[in-house]
């Protein structure tokens, strides 16, 4: 017998600018779940690396396809996104606001406060998928939503997304607006991600965990929690969101530690602006993974001379 399927409906609004370009990035952005299930997949893949290891690539390939489906079978898991009022507020944004001159560039984007509804449900029968399942992949949203971002320069805060209405209590708290709150917030969230993750490997491998290596100590072949990952809050005190960021940027330096263009290779250190009462400071996330020129000693030098604040560890993640 079907079971009725497991819903949550969240509207969602842009802090910064959201660049989601189609098959022409020049052209008008647009709302595309694929570009979210990238991003759930990637936070699940993180959090599914901190409990199973990352020698076992076969293992965290079925977790992950379980959740999100594969090239053999479809996800269970469904996106849909909408505009609430059905209108767009495009603007054009400087994808390097830092610098002045012609090398900034300006991309269409979606403009800060730009809400739209994501639908996300999951079609079910509790013999194949379970609630764990569905667990996980509210887990992954949720880790997106507080450390991530969606869509082009993602690491570098644009795309960051605040909770502006949610059906689901467990996305209802996303965005706290003061600094100790954030910092409750993260290991509340994050602890919950990795419960939901080992639920989710025990439920499909009967006593899996007894058998899984210790949490990675060293940098791991994807970005996935390990005892090297890094969740900080700086409390910055910009007077805005894009502020928070573009002092940021102005700090990075051309280091192929914080990743590059030549090689292409993404940063391994996640950025985004939190609202802490009127003004916003900066939560940063490292995910160390292994790499060519990865040098994670080089990283925190770089925070703790910039950005020294409150680091945040929680078990089963980075301890």
């Amino acid at each position: 017998m079907q079971d009725e399927p497991l819903c949550l409906k969240v509207t969602l609004e842009a802090v910064t600018p959201l660049f989601l370009g189609g098959a022409n990035p020049q052209a008008e952005p647009e709302l595309r779940p694929p570009s979210f299930r990238g991003a759930l997949r990637y936070w699940l893949r993180a959090a599914l690396g901190g409990v199973i290891g990352d020698q076992d690539i076969n293992l965290l390939r079925k977790m992950e396809s379980t959740v999100f489906g594969s090239t053999d079978h479809c996800s269970p898991i469904r996106i849909r996104l909408r505009h609430p009022s059905g209108m767009s507020q495009i603007t054009e944004a400087k994808v390097l606001p830092h610098i002045n001159g012609q090398r900034t560039g300006e991309r269409k984007a979606f403009a800060s406060g730009q809400k739209f509804e994501l639908i996300m449900w999951q079609d079910r029968n509790h013999g194949e998928h379970g609630e764990e399942v569905w667990r996980a992949a509210c887990s992954a949203l949720v880790l997106s939503l507080t450390f991530g971002g969606v869509g082009l320069r993602s690491r570098r805060g644009y795309g960051t997304l605040r909770v502006h209405e949610s059906s689901n209590a467990e996305l209802a708290t996303v965005f706290p607006v003061s600094l100790e709150d954030w910092k409750k917030h993260i290991e509340e969230k994050v602890k919950s991600a990795v419960e939901s993750v080992r639920q989710l490997c025990e439920a499909k491998n009967k006593n899996i965990l007894d058998t899984l290596p210790a949490e990675p100590a060293e940098p791991t072949k994807f970005p996935c929690a390990n005892k090297l990952s890094l969740i900080r809050l700086f409390n910055l005190e910009a007077q805005s969101a894009m502020g928070a960021i573009t002092h940021f940027m102005k700090a990075v330096p051309k280091h192929p530690a914080l990743g590059g263009i030549r090689p292409r290779q993404s940063s391994p250190l996640w950025v985004r602006p939190i609202q802490t009462g009127d003004k916003y400071g900066l939560l940063f996330c490292v995910l160390a993974s292994s790499f060519d020129g990865c040098d994670y000693a080089f990283v925190r030098q770089f925070l703790d001379k910039h950005f020294p604040g409150c680091d945040i560890t929680v078990e089963g993640w980075n301890s």
